[in-house]
């Protein structure tokens, strides 16, 4: 063999086959697409939830919700929604715990991934926490299946509300009382019936400028009896 010919067939041996370039170019291109894809997706999905909470926001403020706030935590598990109360009585509580219930249900049908709600109303005038209540996922998700009847769905999440503002009645009451006598026993009357809130719903008003009042008020009723009895 000539020396040309060494050189040509060393030659060939060490140059890169094109073949392999092509296909190493094309598995770059398909992964470059692929996480391409991947991010499409995340951003499409990202922008659909934005939606759904966008619509649900805008739902309750239509209502005449105020200061509402609607954040994603635990990794977007947990629904936290926050908003100013919107009245103080039993009926204003039941209308907006259906409101609530209602928009959250819209962005499960929506396909948000959650997990719960928990929802937060707070004192307009102070911000202070009034009530909470936590609709869960799972319990939507039997209602849309067919599983649950509305009323059935309101009311598991009815039986999540707590009323910080009647645990904080209940435990003023119970220290009038030890200082008082008897007087306690009105005053755990009121707190402990009624269904959602109590029979007069959240009562922050009422409980704390007429709380003293009450208790005059109902010793002028059992003076007027005496006199009627005189």
């Amino acid at each position: 063999m000539s020396g040309t010919a060494i050189l040509i067939v060393a030659g060939c041996s060490t140059a890169e086959n094109p073949e392999n370039e092509e296909n190493e170019e094309t598995e770059e291109t398909e992964e470059t697409d692929t996480r391409s894809e991947s991010a499409d997706d995340d951003t499409a999905n990202n922008q659909a939830d934005d939606d759904s909470l966008t619509a649900f926001r805008a739902t309750l403020e239509s209502a005449d919700f105020e200061q509402v706030t609607l954040e994603q935590v635990d990794d977007g598990a947990v629904l936290e929604l926050g908003y100013d109360a919107t009245g103080a009585t039993e009926a204003d509580v039941a209308a907006e715990i259906e409101l609530v219930t209602d928009g959250y249900t819209t962005t499960i049908e929506e396909e948000l991934v959650s997990t719960r709600l928990e929802a937060t109303a707070y004192r307009p005038d102070d911000g202070a926490v009034l009530d909470y209540f936590t609709a869960e996922a799972s319990w939507v998700e039997d209602y849309l299946s067919g599983g649950l009847e509305w009323r059935e769905l309101l009311t598991r999440v009815a039986e999540t509300f707590v009323s910080v503002v009647s645990e904080a009645d209940d435990v003023e009451a119970n220290g009038d009382g030890e200082e008082s006598g008897g007087g306690a026993e009105s005053g755990d009357g009121g707190s402990d019936e009624g269904g959602v809130g109590g029979d007069d719903g959240r009562n922050e008003d009422e409980d704390e400028d007429t709380g003293t009042d009450g208790n005059d008020e109902g010793g002028s009723e059992t003076n007027g009896g005496d006199e009627d009895g005189g």
